[in-house]
């Protein structure tokens, strides 16, 4: 059997951080796409330079999959 997907990236401001060191919305994100059948199989931040060779978080993208309906 031939298994096919289809894959999702999604991407969240970071812009309201919450007292987890999460996005406010991250949550809601992404269980409204696991609702809808998508697997999370991955994350990653987006870091921007800020002062003094720092850094600060923007966004988390995550990435989902599904296995295609026939």
């Amino acid at each position: 059997m031939d298994e096919r997907w289809e894959y999702k990236v999604v991407h969240v401001s970071a812009d309201r951080w919450t007292g987890t060191g999460l996005p406010s919305d991250i949550n809601e994100e992404f269980d409204r796409f696991g609702a809808e059948g998508w697997e999370l199989i991955g994350t990653e931040g987006i870091i921007r330079p800020a002062w003094f060779y720092s850094a600060k978080t923007v966004g988390i993208v995550g990435f989902f999959k599904r296995r295609l309906r026939s």
